[in-house]
């Protein structure tokens, strides 16, 4: 827990940050997965993935500082795709705004889903002072599963839940 602890906060700003203990908490109706990415034994990342019916919606994908840049997010990409292959996986990254102080990172976060199966949706959402772009794999967003989703997310956590629109 505290290894998982250090790289949640690290990898996340506060404001779109959930300690690892809540993540777990709001977990016990059984619908969500907390999966480790391991490199030589250690561990070296998370995914915090919230299933509905056949959607799976990637909350959080974090690794290690330590470990960036060295492929490992490629790899757990593609195997997260193999673990759930039934399923279109979806996710929100911040969308890339050439004033945003962070632009650099949040390209590179963007070329790296797209090179990884995710395509853009065409649709967004906006909370926490910030606009996310939504992706997902397995071709056109399934807008109805996803609806669903925002429904029951809003029943377990009211906080970050997504309103899609397109622009």
């Amino acid at each position: 827990m505290d290894e998982l602890e250090r790289i949640n906060q690290a990898s996340f700003p506060e404001c779109e940050r959930n300690s690892i203990t809540d993540l777990f908490d709001s977990g016990k109706d059984g619908n969500l997965d907390m999966l480790g990415i391991f490199t030589d034994e250690q561990l070296s990342g998370f995914f915090t993935v919230r299933k509905y019916r056949r959607l799976r919606y990637l909350a959080y994908f974090a690794v290690s500082p330590d470990k960036r840049c060295q492929g490992i997010g490629s790899a757990a990409l593609k195997k997260l795709k193999e673990f759930y292959p039934e399923c279109q996986i979806v996710c929100e990254f911040e969308a890339p705004e050439d004033k945003a102080y962070n632009n650099d990172i949040r390209l590179r976060r963007k070329a790296l889903y797209l090179r990884n199966g995710f395509s853009s949706s065409g649709w967004y959402s906006f909370y926490d002072e910030t606009e996310f772009e939504i992706a997902c794999t397995g071709g056109e967003l399934d807008m109805t599963a996803f609806q669903g989703f925002i429904t029951y997310l809003n029943t377990i956590v009211p906080d970050h839940i997504p309103d899609p629109y397109k622009k």
